[in-house]
């Protein structure tokens, strides 16, 4: 059986698709290393977790004033 009406020479590396193949596959793994080791390293907090750090220094501050309370006197 032959196939002569599609030329398999465009899907090797010198070939036109074979390169551009190539060359997308280059680029994705370039940005897989860039997000799994320098991405995740980063520790950047989650929404939640920032939420959770502003309402602990509110309590905290909270805790403070009842303290040092502002009044008539001082």
């Amino acid at each position: 059986m032959r196939n002569s009406s599609f030329n398999f020479d465009y899907l090797s590396p010198t070939g036109f698709i074979g390169f551009w193949v190539l060359f997308i596959g280059l680029i994705f793994t370039g940005i897989m290393f860039f997000f799994v080791f320098f991405r995740l390293n980063d520790d950047e907090d989650s929404y939640k977790d920032r939420k959770r750090k502003k309402l602990e220094k509110e309590t905290q501050k909270n805790r403070i004033a009842r303290l040092y309370p502002k009044g008539k006197y001082f």
